[in-house]
């Protein structure tokens, strides 16, 4: 049976809740320290170059300081870091914490896509099979996950894969 995504093997600071039906009515994934839209806004150039750069850099350091320290107020910055399988459609990951198939999952993670940027991500467990006595592999499937999300996690995906062809052919 061919899949629809690719999957790829990578570690990541993650971590994973069960959570209930009423928890998961109003959520939808969503990404968490993006540079925010009005960074894109262009600023109003002045006639003294070395100023208009300063600016510029005041700026993207400013952008980089909102997104650490909102990472770090959602708790993205203490995530654990763990081998993970991830694809457009779901995840499979390790778990001490038995699920039961139809559960409801909450995951924070970071993906670096240009920059560090938080996910929460919700998914249905699919599978869960004991691999060890205290060890259980779990599959999900992303639910309530928008279409740039998405393509975010693909593309960061194909990042990865670019990197890892190019290290195989150095080695």
């Amino acid at each position: 049976m061919e899949r629809e995504a690719v999957r790829i093997d990578i570690v990541l600071p993650f971590k994973v809740k069960k959570i209930s039906v009423k928890e998961i009515e109003n959520q939808v994934a969503r990404a968490v320290g993006e540079v925010p839209l009005f960074s894109y806004i262009p600023l109003r150039e002045t006639s003294d170059e070395a100023l208009n750069s300063w600016l510029r850099l005041i700026n993207a350091k400013i952008d980089y300081l909102i997104n650490l320290l909102t990472k770090e107020k959602e708790g993205f910055n203490d995530l654990p870091l763990q081998k993970i399988n991830l694809s457009e459609k779901g995840v499979r990951f390790f778990s001490k914490t038995p699920f039961e198939i139809g559960d409801l999952i909450e995951i924070k993670t970071v993906m670096d896509i240009y920059q560090p940027i938080g996910f929460y991500l919700y998914g249905k467990v699919l599978r869960c099979k004991k691999k060890e006595e205290d060890l259980y592999e779990v599959a999900a499937e992303f639910i309530n996950l928008t279409k740039d999300l998405r393509e975010k996690i693909g593309f960061f995906i194909f990042q990865k894969e670019r990197e890892m062809i190019r290290e195989s052919r150095y080695e």
